[in-house]
Order: C-alpha cells, then structure tokens, then sequence
C-alpha cells in the first residue's frame, strides 16, 4: 500500500476524545492547539494505539483508555473505544479501517464495514509505520536508537552481502559498510544543516554514526552503530542538551521519511520543546518537506505560532473541551465528569487566527495582524457594517482593517509591505473606498508594492450602480445598504428625540429618479425636515450620528431580514469580499 494515503481519522470513546475526526490536509502538517492539558495529546496516542497495538503489548487498557465515564459509569453497549482510519488510492474509492477495543480487552476489524479476520487487519497496518514522538518523559538517545535500527541504515542493505557468504568477505563488507555509513552521514547532516544554518551553539557541527568492529551481522546491527553529536569530542548524543537532541532527531525524521520503503506517519508532540525560536521556524521548514516529498501526514500539537501556517488555516486544529455532571442508575450515588475535547468550529480563517491567537497569547506584533486577504476600509463603522451583512448571509468573515480615513490608506499600505518581508506569504488587500472625492482621489493613488498585493475594489450603490467617475454621484457605505432595513434604524433614533419618523412611502420614493443619486442620509434628513417642519433640522450625515446609526443598525436588524432585502447585486458584492 505505498500508493495509498493516510486521509483521515475518526476517534470515538479515547480518553477526553468522545467524537473527533480529521481530514488530513496535502501537503501540510496537521497542527493542533489549545490550551495545556485539554487533550491535544490524546490525538496522537490514539493514532498510536491504531498503528501499533498488534506490534506493542498493553498499548491500550481500557480501564485508563476508555473514556472514565463510560467504563466506570454507564458500562453499556458504549464501554469501547473506535478508532477509524481512511485510506485512499488515486482514483480508486476511499477504503476505512475500523478498529474496535472492547472493555473486556477484545479487538474487532472492519474493513470498507466488513467484519474481517485479525490477519487483514494487520497486513494492511504493516504498510505504515506510525512513530509517536513525545514531548517530555522520553528517552530520545532510545528513541534514535531503534528509528536508525528500523529505517536509518536502509542505504546500508543495498551493501551488505547474505550472512552465509564466508568471513573472508567480512573485511570488504567493512569496507563497504563504512562508505555506506559515509554516505548516510553526509544525508543526515544536509538536513541538519538546514535547521541549524544560523549562529548558534549548532552551527557548524555535524552528526557522526560509529561502526564497530564485529563477528555478526545484521542482527546486531543496532549494537553496532552510536549516533554522535560531534563538537570536538566523541560523545554519545546522551550528553548533549535536549535542544541538540530533538535537533539530530529532526534530522533522522527527514532523512527516514526521504528513504523507508513504509508509508512513514509521524505525530510530534510540542516540537517546538527545548527548541529556540530560530530553530522552531527551521523545525516547520522541515516538516512541511517531509509532508509534501513523503505524501503521508505529520500531525503535531503545539503552543507555539511557528508551527502555524495563516495561509492554509484548514490544516490547523483548536481543540476546546468541556466538562460535564453525570449521574448513571448503575451508580446512583456517584458522580462522574465527561471530558470532551473536540476541535472548535470557526466561520472563517480569520475567527480561527483570532481563536489561535487568544490560545497562544501572540500579540499583533508577532506578525499575526496580517492574514493571506485582507480588506481595508476608512471607517470602523464600515468595518461593523461589513461584518452585519457577511454574517446575515452566513458568509466567512475575512480580517477587516479600518484606516481611519482614505488618505492614511498608503501609510498602511506601506507599513503592511514592510511587515510581510519576512513572511512566507504575500498577503492580499482589497482596498475599498467611499465613492466621494477624496475616496476617488486616492483610489487613483493606490501602487504596486513588493511584498503585498493590492487591488482596488469599486463600492456600488444599494442597486448596483458602480462609480463612474461623476463628482455628482457620491455615495458612502450607508448608501450600499438597503434602505428598507437602514432606515428603521435612523427612525429609532428620531422616535427617541421625539421627531415623527420617515414614512414607509417616503422610503419607497428614495428609488425615484428625482432622489435615487442623493446620499442615504442627506435623503433622510430632507424626509426628517419635512415630516417635522416645527422642530430643528436633524443632522445625520456627521461622524457622531453615523456611529449612533451605525450601532444601532447593527444591534438590532434581523439578519433574516437583512438577507431577504439584498438584490443579487450586492450578495455578489459581498461574495467577492468573503474569502
């Protein structure tokens, strides 16, 4: 099954994991977040105890790992733990493998929903290899140790001659064996110094595996080979600091995935552990290679923003959990808790970023202002607008920047470029400006620059007439509403001053010829005027009375309203901006 791939994972009933399942993205690691102790761990222990159970004894115990609840609690039909696999071939159907583990300790397989014997099972969790990388509380020089007895020396068979062939040959299979050695050396080491080509305690050293003089062959071979970090001395790479360790490790990791005949799996928990910052961005680097040279996913938990890729934000998981109250008849005096992690839904990238970012407790100036698109509007209050009409259409809302004012849109701009350097993306801005004179103005300014791009998007009136240029027709973000559901909001605020309000045929003659290019609120104010000619004209079109409409619009539309009341112009308008 090296052509197949490992597409997604369903767990049911695994710890704090009650009903969980991934998509695996192409070419890009699986990255899970959240905050310490929710869960994300349990992932990747499930994901072990799928791959792994029939080749490690007691990797599962039902008593710790079904659910708490459940097996202590309730006991029924539900005491089992499922871990369901996908696999996918090119152009064939996609092909499940479900594994069962009973609380009596017994094992099932279905595979496509067919009961299947043990054996099938195993066979076809033979063709992966699934190596779980713990954070703490784990015996990296070990751990190295039996991925190089496994796969690391896999360059080292095309060498070695049959163990029957007579010990005259042994000396030229030392030989051999030791250029081979060189060779995978010098492998490793191009990896290594991908991580490590800045100043630094590593930079400049290199990995170096010993091969002893021995009586046997491949069945010691593990005992032959010691793996060093060498920096002038020859020592075991056990006495180096655990950042030089997980730095070797990372390099093996891209080396084996490079080179194993297996469908290689990796789960990284926090790789970012011992790691400086520098060295966490190389660490992503690397990953994200191995994920798309190797086609099969790696999936990591993190707490660190490196690891995090803002224009792909579908590969990224928060995971959030909850507790909850049980009372069972089994156990009518006792009380149990139901832990359930499970991933956060988000209605668009950026609620995920701003989700992200809350969790890892990244502040703006870590580069996280900035998402792959972008909109830049003058007011907050058509930011608010914006996000009133995408949500009443149930569209994602993309990261909004208000200026401040049309003409700091270029200082923005230009502090954006400068921003994205160093990023791996080009982010994407729409500019969208107030179709009056200074709108028109520096629209016509906006440039090209380097790192960002930048588009210019026409802001059409509420029935879907576009700038043309006419300083007589000036239109603002108001203007774009309907006025079906604009005006009540501006009636609100005269009923409270006590001014009779805007008749619904008044509302209706705003679509005539003679009043269809005034400005909304202009409009308004002549309808205000007339309907109240004893008192003072109402002023509606100043800073102040917008954010007083702005937020009561906002507050109080019904957003089923709202929807029903937008032509196609404008929901295609607002589709353009969803992204």
């Amino acid at each position: 099954m090296k052509d197949h791939k490992f597409t997604s994972f369903h767990v049911k009933r695994y710890r704090s994991l009650l009903d969980v399942k991934i998509d695996f993205v192409d070419n890009s690691p699986v990255v899970i977040c959240g905050e310490n102790n929710i869960g994300k761990t349990n992932f990747l222990r499930a994901l072990n105890v799928f791959f792994n159970h029939p080749f490690q004894d007691d990797i599962f115990k039902p008593a710790d790992d079904i659910p708490h609840h459940i097996y202590h609690g309730s006991q029924g039909a539900g005491a089992k733990t499922e871990l369901v696999g996908t696999f996918e071939k090119k152009g064939k159907k996609a092909l499940s493998l479900k594994v069962t583990f009973f609380n009596d300790g017994t094992i099932t397989y279905h595979i496509g929903g067919k009961h299947v014997e043990d054996e099938s099972a195993v066979a076809m969790l033979s063709s992966y290899q699934f190596l779980y990388v713990e954070s703490h509380n784990i015996d990296l020089p070990k751990l190295i140790s039996v991925v190089l007895e496994k796969d690391g020396l896999l360059p080292l068979d095309a060498k070695r001659t049959k163990q029957s062939r007579p010990l005259s040959k042994l000396a030229e299979f030392i030989e051999l064996s030791q250029a081979a050695i060189s060779d995978i050396e010098r492998s490793i080491n191009q990896c290594f110094e991908k991580l490590t080509d800045f100043d630094g305690i590593l930079n400049g050293k290199e990995i170096r595996i010993k091969f002893i003089e021995f009586e046997k062959l491949r069945d010691i071979v593990k005992t032959m080979t010691e793996i060093t970090l060498y920096d002038g001395n020859n020592h075991g790479i056990a006495s180096k600091g655990s950042g030089a360790q997980r730095a070797v490790f990372l390099s093996l990791m891209q080396f084996i995935s490079q080179n194993s005949k297996k469908n290689i799996i990796w789960g990284v928990d926090e790789p970012e552990a011992f790691l400086q910052p520098r060295l966490q961005k190389k660490v992503s680097h690397v990953l994200n290679e191995i994920v798309s040279k190797q086609e099969q996913p790696v999936i990591l938990t993190t707490h660190s923003q490196h690891f995090v890729n803002l224009s792909n934000l579908k590969s990224t998981h928060i995971f959030v959990g909850t507790v909850e109250e049980r009372k069972y008849l089994r156990k009518p005096d006792k009380v149990f808790y139901e832990i359930n992690t499970k991933p956060q839904k988000c209605a668009s990238d950026f609620e995920k970023a701003q989700s992200i970012k809350t969790h890892l407790g990244i502040s703006n100036n870590d580069g996280w202002e900035l998402m792959p698109f972008n909109i830049i509007v003058e007011g907050e209050e058509d930011k608010k607008y914006l996000i009133t009409l995408l949500s009443a259409l149930n569209f994602p809302v993309p990261n909004i920047v208000w200026s401040g004012g049309a003409a700091k849109f270029a200082g923005y701009l230009q502090y954006y470029n400068n921003f994205a350097e160093d990023l791996s993306y080009k982010p994407e801005f729409l500019c969208l400006f107030d179709n009056d004179t200074e709108g028109r103005e520096q629209g016509n300014k906006i440039k090209t620059y380097k790192h960002i791009k930048v588009t210019k998007v026409d802001l059409p009136r509420y029935d879907g007439v576009l700038p043309t240029g006419n300083s007589n027709e000036d239109w603002e973000m108001e203007d774009f509403l309907p006025p079906e559901v604009v005006v009540p909001a501006i009636n609100s605020i005269l009923r409270k001053e006590q001014y009779k309000i805007i008749t619904a045929a008044q509302i209706k003659q705003r679509t005539r010829p003679a009043h269809k290019g005034k400005q909304l609120l202009k409009y308004c104010e002549e309808c205000a005027a007339t309907n109240n000619p004893d008192k003072p004209p109402v002023v509606l079109d100043e800073q102040g009375r917008k954010m007083q409409i702005c937020a009561k619009f906002c507050s109080q539309v019904d957003k089923a309203v709202l929807a029903s009341n937008l032509t196609a112009e404008q929901i295609k308008f607002l589709s353009s901006l969803s992204k």
